[in-house]
C-alpha cells in the first residue's frame, strides 16, 4: 500500500521507467526486430539469431561482400568467398548430413534403444510410427546433440517445435532418408 507522499512523488516521477531485466531483454529484442545498426539491409535480429553474424559490422567476414548481398547470393556470410569454412547451418548440405533422425536416434543412444525392446522396423511407417512416439525431452536432447544451442532450443514452444519435427520426419520419409533404418533381412 503506497502513503499519499509515495502516490504524489510517482505521479510527477519523469525518470526512466523501472523495467526488470528480462522484461528489458524483452523490448531489446523488439527493438532488434526493426534496426539495422550496420545499415546492411538485415535487420539486427536477423543478424544475431539467423544468420550468426555482427549487427556492428556490414561485412562479418571481411572479404568485400556485405552480409545481405551474401545470404541472398547463398554464400555464407561468415565465411571469405574462397575459404572452405565448413558446412552452414541449415544449409541443405548439413541437414542432409545431419538428419532429425539421426540425431533422434543419437539422442537415445543405442542402449537406450535396446532396453526399449526388440526394435524392428518392418516398413517406414513403422520407423516413423516410432519418432512420433517422441517426448519433448527426447526431441529437445536430440536438437542439443545436432548442434542447436539452448539457448535457441529456450525460445522455440513446445507446439512449435512438435509441428517442425513432424514436418522434417515427413520431409525425410518422403526424401527416402528413413529408409536406412528398415530392416530388410529376415
Amino acid at each position: 500500500m503506497m502513503r499519499p507522499i509515495q502516490t504524489q512523488i510517482a505521479a510527477f516521477y519523469t525518470g526512466e521507467e523501472f523495467l526488470t531485466s528480462v522484461e528489458r531483454e524483452e523490448r531489446e529484442i523488439e527493438a532488434s526486430k526493426t534496426k539495422d545498426t550496420d545499415v546492411d539491409g538485415l535487420v539486427d535480429y536477423d543478424e544475431l539469431y539467423v544468420y550468426k553474424t555482427s549487427p556492428y559490422i556490414a561485412d562479418s567476414d571481411s572479404d568485400g561482400f556485405d552480409d545481405k548481398q551474401e545470404v541472398y547470393s547463398g554464400n555464407n556470410p561468415n565465411c571469405p568467398t574462397g575459404k572452405d569454412c565448413g558446412l552452414v547451418v541449415g544449409s541443405p548440405e548439413a541437414v542432409a548430413e545431419n538428419t532429425v533422425a539421426d540425431a533422434f536416434i543419437e539422442g537415445l543412444g543405442e542402449d537406450d534403444l535396446l532396453s526399449a525392446g526388440d526394435v524392428k522396423f518392418e516398413s517406414e511407417e513403422d520407423v516413423a510410427s516410432f519418432f512420433q512416439q517422441a517426448t519433448m525431452d527426447q526431441i529437445r536432447a536430440a536438437l542439443i546433440e545436432s548442434g542447436m544451442s539452448q539457448e535457441e532450443l529456450d525460445q522455440i514452444d513446445d507446439e512449435t517445435l512438435r509441428a517442425f519435427f513432424y514436418g522434417a520426419l515427413g520431409s525425410a520419409s518422403e526424401s527416402g532418408l528413413l529408409d536406412e533404418y528398415v530392416n530388410t533381412t529376415e
